[in-house]
């Protein structure tokens, strides 16, 4: 039976900000709108203020899941507590980047306001020398592995906690979209250890993420060397990811540029009983067989975004293409995609113990140079998959080229909270950091799952940070009671009071 594989879509339309014209206040002189009037300043010493009043939604998720009990018991780096914990130093990190932090020095921002510190009930927060030096004691790989499994547990505990609905739906109908992809970190430190020369001659490292589709979490991510291929640490992560992600969903679907064709990933997919969607490389034995397939087997082929138009619609009938204009006048050469088919054949990859479906794309290339075109040439896509035959050949390229959407994952997983950022010397060190940075990303993404409208997931980081973090309150203690107050104009407060009452639940 074909079961459902869930596509949402990135959230690119700031709904709610439209005001019917009717209710749109009007000066009441003629002249600007912006007078620029003589303000007077003054300081308030009635309690503490910060403008990260949004951090009260991640402090009570670390609270209600327990993660500073869970980083405790996991991780032991210290002889004593001299005061700080372990959980001390990652949260403090892990809350740095989930504001705006870029840098271990922008855990000052943090350590020096005395409303933060009452917000996550410290008398203190840890130093930023003294967070480089906690991330310099991971000296053994198993330190960084039991830290990434604190938040494989706490991803684990969310799933379960997700509304029945969802959580019938993941059981029963929905497939996870388990994506795979590396990433090339230029280092400018000439003393990084571990560093390496990637393929491109750069000097850097190239982690792996593996990525859940639809959400954007993080659920694995593995420092390497640059001279490391991505796919070279796909076989201990899926064998770590797939058992998990199956415990929570109906089934997943390990999808992968052409680096991760490769058998020991087949493999790790097929031992769960998981499937794959992978792309092929052309090697000379695959392109004699593609060769080989006759012109009757070739469908027609129309990509994703030209299905979804209305029919007799062109999105580009009324726009100028300028770059097509600006390369004929210069004549450049252009190439031009003119059509497109797909075919299957049935392939058995080395080191398989059965065949697979190894689907086809066909593409006509247009070459010209502004006056004319020059001549006509194929290029051939592959697409390596154990998906069921209930799944056309356009559907399985559909599914395969929709995991692109991770490229905007690893991107902001840079711009929008600094995972990249590799801030010490020592391999380990940043390997750690990474982890860190991992609980920072997933925690967005967890408290938007469960408290927050669902179109939240989709946000990039800026827009969330500045609808759910950057708020204006006031802590205050009256009584036995750590009151928070917010400012009462922001657009968003009825949902930030609705998520923090459910993280109480």
């Amino acid at each position: 039976m074909k079961v459902s594989i869930a596509f949402e879509r990135a959230s690119h339309v700031n709904s709610g900000t439209s005001v019917d014209a009717a209710e749109l206040p009007w000066p009441e002189t003629a002249g600007r709108v912006m007078r620029h009037p003589l303000l007077h300043l003054e300081s308030d010493p009635r309690g503490e203020m910060t403008h990260y009043g949004g951090l009260v939604l991640a402090e009570q998720f670390v609270r209600r899941f327990g993660v500073a009990q869970r980083v405790d018991e996991s991780l032991r780096l210290f002889k004593r507590h001299a005061p700080y914990h372990e959980s001390d130093h990652v949260l403090a990190l892990a809350y740095t980047l989930y504001a705006d932090g870029r840098c271990l020095e922008d855990q000052a921002a943090l350590q020096g306001s005395e409303a933060v510190r009452r917000l996550v009930g410290a008398c203190r927060i840890p130093d930023p020398t003294t967070a480089g030096d906690f991330l310099r004691r991971f000296t053994k790989a198993q330190d960084v592995e039991q830290l990434s499994g604190v938040t494989d547990e706490v991803e684990e505990a969310v799933w379960s906690k997700l509304s029945r609905h969802v959580r019938r739906r993941r059981k029963k109908h929905e497939l996870a979209l388990v994506d795979l992809d590396g990433h090339i970190k230029p280092l400018y430190g000439v003393q990084k250890e571990g560093a390496d020369f990637s393929y491109d001659g750069r000097w850097s490292y190239q982690p792996l993420v593996v990525s859940l589709g639809g959400s954007g979490e993080c659920l694995k991510v593995v420092n390497q060397p640059g001279s490391a291929r991505p796919s070279d640490a796909a076989p201990k992560a899926l064998r770590e990811v797939l058992p998990r992600v199956k415990r929570h969903f109906q089934n997943a679907i390990v999808r992968g540029d052409a680096d991760f064709d490769r058998s020991d990933v087949f493999n790790r997919a097929i031992e769960v009983g998981a499937y794959f969607a992978i792309g092929g490389r052309l090697h000379p034995n695959r392109a004699a067989l593609v060769e080989a397939i006759g012109e009757n087997r070739w469908e027609p082929f129309v990509p994703r975004a030209e299905r979804a138009q209305p029919s007799g619609s062109s999105r580009h009938v009324s726009t100028p293409n300028y770059r097509q204009k600006k390369a004929e006048e210069r004549k450049f050469r252009t190439l031009r995609t003119v059509k497109q088919w797909v075919s299957e054949i049935a392939y058995q990859p080395k080191g398989l113990g059965s065949p697979c479906r190894m689907i086809v794309r066909r593409i006509l290339i247009e070459e010209s140079d502004g006056q004319g075109a020059l001549f006509e040439h194929y290029r051939y896509r592959l697409v390596l998959t154990n998906l069921p035959r209930s799944y056309t050949p356009r559907q399985v390229v559909d599914i395969t080229y929709q995991r692109c959407d991770q490229e905007n994952v690893i991107e902001q997983f840079g711009s929008g909270i600094a995972g990249w950022r590799m801030p010490v010397a020592e391999f380990l060190g940043n390997s750690a950091w990474l982890q860190i940075a991992r609980l920072a990303w997933n925690l967005g993404k967890w408290i938007a799952q469960i408290a927050l409208p669902s179109e939240v997931v989709r946000w990039e980081w800026k827009r969330f940070r500045r609808h759910f973090v950057y708020i204006a309150a006031k802590v205050l203690k009256t009584g036995r009671r750590l009151v928070v107050r917010l400012a009462g104009s922001h657009r968003f407060l009825p949902d930030i009071l609705t998520a923090h009452a459910r993280l109480q639940v």
